[in-house]
Order: C-alpha cells, then sequence, then structure tokens
C-alpha cells in the first residue's frame, strides 16, 4: 500500500443538525427514541448506530462521538433500547430477544431514509457492543460493517456475573446490577417525547425489573443465557468486523474467539486496555482509536481505497515485566502485527515438587493448600473502580508455587495459557484457581495471566457434579488470553490456590486442596507459545486525552481484616457499598451497595437511589433490593425485591 494511505480519510467539513425527537418504529408496536446528528449537506449518507441503555443524546445534543462522525460526513444514530432513554417499552433485562430483534428493525429504518445512503455501521463498547454482535449475527442486510468493543460471545462464561462457574462478587453486586436498576428508573426527555413523558415514564417504572435477578436464578449455563450469545452464531454475521479488545479489560477471550469464528472480512485490534475507550483507558498506550474506526467505516460504508484492509490483519499489544504499580497508567511492551493467531502446538510445564519442567514428573507426589476466599487480593479490579494488579508475593504466599528454573531466551505468548491437574478435595465443593506469574531477575513477582474453575462444573458449565471427597480427578481449564514476552533470566510460576477476592463470591466449603503429580498423574500447564509477530508497519496516532481517571489515591478499594473473626472485607470509597468474606465459615459471605442516578426536565428534578444486598449461607443466596425515586424532592415511586435462590455447588 502507499505509505501515504493512512491519510486518506473523510475529513472534518460539515455543519451538523441534531434532533432527539427521531421515533424509530420496530415489529413489536413500539418505538424507539434515538437522536441522530447528522450533516447539513444534501445528498444521503452512511448511518453510524450506537444501541444501548446508556441515555445519550437524551436531551438533543451530540456528544464528542456523534460530532466527530457527522462532521466527516456520517449519520450519526444514539439508539435507545426499549425500556430506557426516550424508547417505549420496558427494561426487564439485559439482550433479550425482543431487543435484538428491535436493533434489526431500526437498522433497516435508518437505512431506508432518504438522507442515508442505504448503508450502515454499528459498534460501541461494552453493552453496545454486545447488541452490536446479536444483531449482526441475524445479518441484516443494510448492516455491513460491525466494530465492537469490549463484548463477548458467550453470556455465562465471559460475562460479568459467572466465570469458570463461580458467582461473581464485586462486579455484578457492587457496580453493574445494582447501577443499572437506579439507571433505567431515570425518565426520558419531556423534549423528546412530549407531555406523555411522566406517564411513560411512570409504566417504565412499574413494569421494570432488575437485571440481577435474572442471573442469580440461572447459576448454571441454562437456555436462558444462550439468548444474546453469539457463540456457535458468527458464521452467520456477513457484516465485516473489526474486533476490539484489551488485556486489563474482563472480556479478554471472546475476540480471540469471534476473530477464528468469523467467515467475514475481519480485523483484529488488541491494546492493553482497561474498560474504557482506547483513547480514555487508564491503561496506556491510548491511541486515536476514532481515526482507526474512522478509516474502517470509509472503506466499507464509504468505498474508500484507504489501505485499510491491506495492513495486518491482528494487531497487538505484546506486554512484558514492569514494577507492578497498581496506578500505573502507560503499560511496559510494544505494539506487534500477525496474519492470524497462533495455531502451532502449545509448550508444556509439567508440576513436579515445587517445580515446572518441560518433562513430566518420574516420581508421584501431592501438595495441598487450605481454601480461604480472600487469600489472593492483589489480582487488580476491573469497571468502574478499576486497578491492576499488584506484586504477588503476598497472594503467593497462601497458594502451592511451581517455578521453572531461569529461562534461557526470551518466550513470547499469545492467546489462553491452560491448565489440567489431577486434584483432589475434602469437601464436594472447591474452585480452583491459577495465576501464571513472571518472576523476574530481582525477584518481583508480575501477574500475567489468571483463571479459575469452580471444580464442580469439571464435565462443563451445565452439569455440576459435586467432588468425592479423597478422590483424585482431571480438572481442566484456560486462563484469560494475553500477548506475554517472558524474559530470558526470568522465571515462570503456576501460583494455585482457591481464591480471587473480590472478583468471585466464596464457595461455601471449608477446606483444602491438593494437586497431584506423577507417571500417572501429569499435572501441567500449557502455554499459547508466538513467534513474536513482526514489527507494525506504521504508528498508531496518539490519543489527545488523558488517562481517565480510576480514582487512584482516593483508595480504589480498601481491604479491612477483623483478626479476631478473621473476617476480610473490601470497603468501596465515600462509603458506597461493601463485600465480606469469612476465612472460618466461607459459606457466610455478604456485599451491598447503593447506586443514584439523576434528571433534570423543565420544572423536574428526578432523582432514584438503589440499594441492594445479597448474602449466603451454606445452602441459599438472599437478595434484597429496594428502588425509591423522588420528584422534586417529594417521595415518587416506591418498589422492593427479594429472591432466595438454592446454591447448586456454587
Amino acid at each position: 500500500m502507499a505509505t501515504d494511505a493512512r491519510d486518506i480519510c473523510s475529513l472534518n467539513t460539515h455543519e451538523i443538525q441534531v434532533s432527539n425527537r427521531y421515533r424509530v418504529p420496530v415489529s413489536s408496536g413500539i418505538s424507539l427514541g434515538a437522536t441522530i446528528s447528522r450533516p447539513v449537506a444534501d445528498g444521503a449518507f452512511p448511518a453510524l448506530v450506537l444501541y444501548d441503555p446508556w441515555r445519550n443524546g437524551l436531551d438533543g445534543s451530540a456528544n464528542a462521538i456523534a460530532q466527530y462522525y457527522a462532521t466527516r460526513g456520517y449519520a450519526f444514530a444514539n439508539l435507545h433500547v426499549r425500556g430506557t432513554g426516550n424508547s417505549e417499552g420496558f427494561s426487564t433485562d439485559e439482550y433479550t430477544a425482543e431487543e435484538t430483534q428491535d436493533g434489526v428493525d431500526a437498522i433497516e429504518w435508518l437505512a431506508g431514509q432518504e438522507w442515508c445512503s442505504g448503508k450502515v455501521g454499528m459498534f460501541g463498547a461494552s453493552y453496545s457492543a454486545f447488541t452490536t454482535l446479536q444483531v449482526a449475527a441475524l445479518a441484516p442486510p443494510a448492516l455491513r460493517a460491525i466494530a465492537p468493543a469490549y463484548f463477548t460471545d458467550r453470556r455465562y462464561t465471559d460475562d460479568c456475573h459467572y466465570k469458570g462457574g463461580c458467582l461473581r462478587g464485586y462486579y455484578d453486586m457492587l457496580e453493574y446490577g445494582v447501577s443499572m436498576l437506579a439507571e433505567n428508573a431515570a425518565p426520558p426527555s419531556a423534549d423528546a417525547v412530549g407531555e406523555t413523558w411522566i406517564e411513560l415514564w411512570r409504566r417504565r417504572l412499574e413494569h421494570g425489573e432488575p437485571y440481577i435477578l435474572n442471573w442469580l436464578q440461572h447459576p448454571v449455563e441454562d437456555d436462558y443465557w444462550a439468548v444474546g450469545s453469539v457463540a456457535g452464531r458468527c458464521d452467520r454475521i456477513r457484516a465485516a468486523a473489526m474486533l476490539i479488545g484489551g488485556w486489563n479489560d474482563g472480556y479478554p477471550n471472546p475476540p480471540l474467539r469471534v476473530y477464528s469464528a468469523l467467515q467475514a472480512p475481519k480485523k483484529l485490534l488488541i491494546g492493553p486496555w482497561s474498560h474504557t475507550s482506547p483513547d480514555r483507558s487508564r491503561c496506556g498506550p491510548r491511541i486515536d482509536v476514532h481515526f482507526e474506526l474512522l478509516r474502517w467505516w470509509d472503506h466499507w460504508l464509504k468505498g474508500m481505497d484507504n489501505g485499510v484492509m491491506d495492513e495486518p490483519s491482528v494487531q497487538v499489544y505484546r506486554q512484558e515485566h514492569e514494577e507492578p504499580d497498581i496506578g500505573r497508567t502507560q503499560i511496559a511492551g510494544g505494539w506487534r502485527a500477525a496474519d492470524e493467531t497462533p495455531r502451532g502446538d502449545p509448550l508444556r510445564f509439567y508440576l513436579h515438587g515445587d517445580a515446572l519442567t518441560e518433562t513430566p514428573a518420574v516420581e508421584s507426589g501431592e501438595a495441598a493448600v487450605r481454601y480461604l476466599p480472600a487469600a489472593s487480593r492483589n489480582g487488580g479490579l476491573w469497571g468502574a473502580g478499576f486497578t491492576l494488579a499488584g506484586e504477588q508475593s503476598e497472594d503467593s504466599a497462601r497458594a502451592l508455587n511451581f517455578t521453572t528454573e531461569p529461562l534461557t531466551r526470551d518466550l513470547s505468548i499469545f492467546g489462553n495459557p491452560t491448565f489440567r491437574f489431577h486434584v483432589s478435595a475434602d469437601v464436594e465443593v472447591m474452585p480452583v484457581a491459577v495465576r501464571l506469574i513472571e518472576v523476574g531477575r530481582d525477584g518481583t513477582a508480575v501477574l500475567v495471566t489468571k483463571g479459575i474453575l469452580n471444580a464442580t462444573r469439571r464435565n462443563g458449565m451445565t452439569c455440576p457434579l459435586p467432588m468425592t471427597p479423597g478422590e483424585v480427578t482431571e480438572v481442566a481449564f484456560h486462563m484469560e488470553a494475553t500477548a506475554w514476552r517472558f524474559r530470558s533470566g526470568s522465571r515462570i510460576r503456576a501460583s494455585v490456590n482457591g481464591s480471587d477476592f473480590p472478583n468471585v463470591w466464596p464457595t461455601p466449603q471449608a477446606g483444602a486442596l491438593s494437586l497431584h503429580w506423577g507417571p500417572d498423574s501429569r499435572s501441567h500447564i500449557s502455554l499459547p507459545v508466538w513467534d513474536g509477530g513482526r514489527e507494525m508497519p506504521f504508528a498508531f496516532t496518539p490519543s489527545p486525552h488523558e488517562a481517565a481517571d480510576a480514582g487512584f489515591g482516593t483508595a480504589p478499594w480498601q481491604v479491612v481484616h477483623d483478626v479476631l473473626e478473621d473476617r476480610y472485607r473490601l470497603v468501596l470509597p465515600d462509603g458506597e457499598g461493601e463485600m465480606c468474606v469469612s476465612h472460618r465459615n466461607p459459606a457466610v459471605a455478604s456485599a451491598w451497595s447503593v447506586a443514584r442516578s439523576s434528571d433534570e426536565q423543565p420544572g423536574a428534578t428526578v432523582e432514584a437511589v438503589a440499594t441492594g444486598t445479597l448474602s449466603s449461607d451454606g445452602q441459599n443466596f438472599t437478595l434484597d433490593l429496594a428502588l425509591e425515586v423522588a420528584l422534586n424532592g417529594d417521595p415518587y415511586f416506591q418498589r422492593q425485591w427479594t429472591c432466595t435462590t438454592e446454591r447448586r455447588l456454587l
């Protein structure tokens, strides 16, 4: 491609017009609200859709993203899912089949507008990335290109509710689950929907349901989770796909899986980013991602010959060992290019005493570690309360550790490391948590990646099966995907126990996990070795923005240890919530949080407060939720929910 091809793109030349009064009819009979920003110019333009419940453009304003694309010749639609923003209907769960069909109908409507060229792109991060993939799997003809970031293809295993058959701890209860209850209580814009806004809002309050109720009532991978999951259906996607992921995000695995499964034109871009746009991520280097996306849209929606498909299909940031400062905003490593993801045989390291070796152990052995729910507290958090993983020596002190000799050469990996262990336990429910660590020449232990499996899900996520105390069984699972270069002179360590606090809710039984090795028990980890790719043929344009604030310096979290009771509490800033676990009795755990939303209408101020408490004993989970809404300072609406569900070996 020509050296200046990356300069070929739509220019910032248009004045724009913005309206939040668009009503998009869908086949169910309701209409969705949309705020559309488009050029003030004759002719037709491609449409870009961002489809989620976040109320963007609710008041008729164009945010920076909408302005960026509209001034460059695109009709940009902030489309609100049913029951949120300026849309009709009720919101009772995320990613319903009706919500997805609404998105398909909306694309058809947009493509048919006189100011639209008939070509539509869809993109976004997190929720809007999920809807992008779900709609694309139904292959609406007008949808020509997509660009989802931070998404999943399999909701049970790789969303924020369950992980490796373990209930999530921190994220659902202390962040997303309760906050969505408050967010969805906000009203539509009176300017957009007219005098009926308060009636529409009241019906929304009366018929809406907290999402978290559904998640807790489906503790195994049943048909509920298949709705909204595109795993097994990626070959139906016809739109060209640019997939964006982040190694420090909560969704590092799906971009690799979806990329491998797609048959449409595709690209893969994975940086060191957290759950924030690559131009604002706490973890840099931050890039001007909207310039990269603009070139993508220009090629597929405007037919520009800008060389975007001549560039490497896989563009990935390879990380490496550095001082593990949890507040750093630049991640050590560098960009690498490849034409495909690794396909070769993995490199195995076998457990042998306290060593990892490339040959199996010739003598049998075993070692045990006590299950302590808060034994590992330095694995990092993702989400609004984001922080990176810390130094791993403290966590490893309460784990079984297996370490190689110093490496004699650099070793690159790209993909999912896996583990296959022979284990036993003295209780029926036991998690197996594995941390892959690089131990530097100076002894600093840096987390490379981690994985966890509730061993009762060893035969799959649909059919939990209790452990038989004392019986040796095989468990196999993956760690989170990564790209990493181990440096010559470093050592590789597998650190194993049952804990990932506060990311995972404790399993209910106090006991011990034993690992077994030997000629008949070839316990090992496997690393997806990689040739390291090649140098990138270009440099990304740096982002003009600073790193997003993650609360560093104001305690992203604080862990308080009650020595007498041997309990650990994660305390959120400003008293907004906490999570408590017990080393003496893992069954007894709790979490509570409060979330708020506010909105201003002409002559009306709305405040919503949602509170939630999740607690557990040996048999059940109990969830209590409450929503209180005030209008102009006076109580307007109240509702409570209580649900008790069986633990199902969780």
